[in-house]
């Protein structure tokens, strides 16, 4: 049987997102927690130990950036999947630009370009320690907020996709430069992830996997594409979440599209395997995106593949545990997302916490928080891969 509880970010009560997520090397889970909706806000870099039951607020984002939350610019009060930690226990955290300055509720990058006050004045990369203690901070990007992340350890790279002009981009952990690589298309992946050999992967406009090759310093078009309905050209059919699989032979994602599509993508042959709709009926015609939102994945303990789906209930579109046998394809609807009365709003991204139990961001309602759900598998052991992208 499946239990659920939560863990809340009680000490920021207006902030309403959760979009990074990931397990640490010594145990603790860290996350980014954001606020959208509240114009004048900081993001915060939070961690919670399983062992103690505690969760300690590291980082200041706007503070470690020496750049005001107040200033009337566009906020760094988000932290969007944009969230990494190296081996050495080193973290690093850049800022997203969808914060409204303070007095007002929303902001957009376009309108607010080249305003004299209200413009982003860049994505801010934080590099700490597991103890909040700040290494260094810089802009990766002007004007851009950081879309997603991923870690090049052994090359010393980061990639990232910036927003709103969607260019890949590269960031040299020893210069402590970055790097324009190029534009990729007009949307924006939700995730770049990397493979054993440090490549990078993200996808473009209509779902072609792109790899940007560190050692040849060449991003370019693999031939694959994500499969899409055979009335649709794959238009906005990008990656939304992906995990890496146990055994780091390949990763597991799912589009950021109505119908979201479930997909393998083998790190050996460059190729990628269809398994169809995440969960539930395929999709005839077009439905909003919020109505099939799918998130949080991650694998458990167990080996099984978990995400949050939004599924139909009386109560309208809600979100839904869901387990996925790699070997059989079998989908299991383990659980809503509905806690002591109140359903979890849409999941972000998840991850398996050191007590083998699986966490999942929230994002959506304030005070924003964590859902943790045990599985029972205690005595199972931890696996070996660890997610190198936020």
């Amino acid at each position: 049987m499946t239990k659920l509880d939560t863990i809340v970010f009680d000490q920021l009560p207006v902030h309403d997102t959760c979009w990074s997520l990931i397990s640490g090397v010594d145990g603790r889970l860290y996350a980014g927690v954001c606020g959208e909706m509240t114009g004048g806000l900081s993001a915060y870099i939070a961690s919670y130990n399983p062992a103690q039951d505690h969760v300690d607020y590291l980082v200041e984002m706007a503070t470690a950036l020496d750049i005001p939350p107040d200033n009337g610019q566009a906020t760094h009060s988000k932290v969007h999947y944009s969230l990494l930690q190296d081996d050495d226990g080193t973290l690093y955290a850049a800022t997203h630009c969808t914060g409204a300055p303070l007095g007002d509720t929303l902001w957009r990058p376009w309108n607010c370009w080249n305003h004299p006050q209200k413009q982003f004045s860049g994505s801010g990369l934080v590099c700490f320690n597991p103890d909040g203690s700040v290494n260094y901070h810089q802009l990766l990007l002007h004007k851009e907020g950081s879309r997603c992340l991923a870690l090049a350890r052994r090359h010393h790279l980061i990639y990232g996709i910036s927003y709103p002009r969607n260019h890949f981009f590269v960031f040299d952990l020893k210069t402590r430069q970055t790097r324009d690589i190029g534009r990729i298309g007009n949307l924006n992946p939700q995730c770049v992830f990397t493979d054993q050999a440090e490549n990078a992967f993200t996808a473009d406009d209509y779902g072609h996997i792109l790899q940007y090759d560190p050692d040849r310093d060449q991003l370019f078009d693999t031939g694959e594409q994500i499969p899409h309905a055979s009335f649709r050209d794959g238009y906005h059919n990008t990656f939304y979440d992906v995990c890496p699989e146990p055994s780091g032979e390949g990763v597991w994602g799912v589009t950021w599209t109505w119908g979201s599509r479930l997909v393998r993508f083998d790190f050996q042959t460059r190729k990628l395997q269809d398994f169809g709709k995440a969960v539930g009926e395929e999709s005839t015609e077009w439905n909003h995106i919020i109505h099939e939102h799918v998130g949080g994945m991650v694998f458990g303990a167990d080996d099984m593949l978990y995400f949050v789906a939004n599924l139909p209930t009386n109560e309208g579109s809600r979100p839904h545990l869901v387990q996925f046998n790699p070997a059989t394809a079998k989908r299991t609807i383990l659980a809503p997302l509905k806690i002591d009365g109140a359903w979890v709003d849409h999941i972000a991204r998840g991850a398996l916490g050191s007590d083998r139990k699986l966490y999942f961001a929230e994002a959506g309602n304030t005070p924003t928080k964590l859902v943790r759900a045990d599985l029972g598998h205690d005595a199972l052991p931890l696996p070996a891969v660890r997610r190198t992208w936020g």
